[in-house]
């Protein structure tokens, strides 16, 4: 007797599982699904970057050259930077910094790294991101998406690349 008991106490809790898993799917249809790999537009001139969407990432994190943080009017943090499109443009920036984070080098250490608000657009969904300023030199993509940004917006298709049907439009965005 006490062997059929634990099919059947399996079976219920086999049974029960599925349900919040089903109740977290709801809700995700008006999501966005991208590839791991997509155009990003930066900044309100949309400078277009090839970016990579990284689940794994708490945050988000940019190219910037020439990054100078100093002091406005004494007292707060600023930083200037340039950052380069896939094209060549290049735009330079002058804003304030929000915060510094410090990001843990995979050689041991860590590296502190002003992070600015930036708008961003990729495949359509639009929105403001928190970015590092990182040196991406030995990077392969410019611009890396974290899931601070990604979270509510966006599925990531990890076997895919450049499926993005939306774009984003200069005159749509704010």
């Amino acid at each position: 007797m006490k062997l059929l008991r634990l099919p059947i106490c399996a079976a219920l809790v086999l049974a029960l599982v599925p349900a919040p898993a089903i109740a977290e799917r709801e809700g995700r249809d008006d999501m966005t699904v991208l590839g791991y790999v997509e155009d990003v537009h930066v900044g309100k001139l949309g400078l277009e970057m090839k970016g990579k969407l990284d689940t794994g990432a708490d945050s988000s994190s940019v190219y910037g050259r020439d990054v100078k943080v100093y002091k406005k009017s004494g007292k707060d943090d600023w930083v200037t930077f340039r950052l380069r499109g896939k094209n060549g443009r290049t735009v330079r920036y002058d804003q304030d910094v929000r915060r510094f984070a410090l990001i843990k080098l995979k050689t041991g250490g860590t590296i502190r790294r002003p992070v600015i608000h930036l708008p961003i657009c990729v495949g359509g969904v639009r929105g403001l991101a928190e970015v590092n300023l990182a040196d991406r030199e030995d990077f392969e993509y410019d611009i890396l998406i974290g899931r601070e940004f990604l979270a509510s917006r966006v599925l990531v298709d990890s076997a895919s690349t450049f499926i993005a049907d939306d774009e984003c439009n200069v005159s749509e965005r704010d």
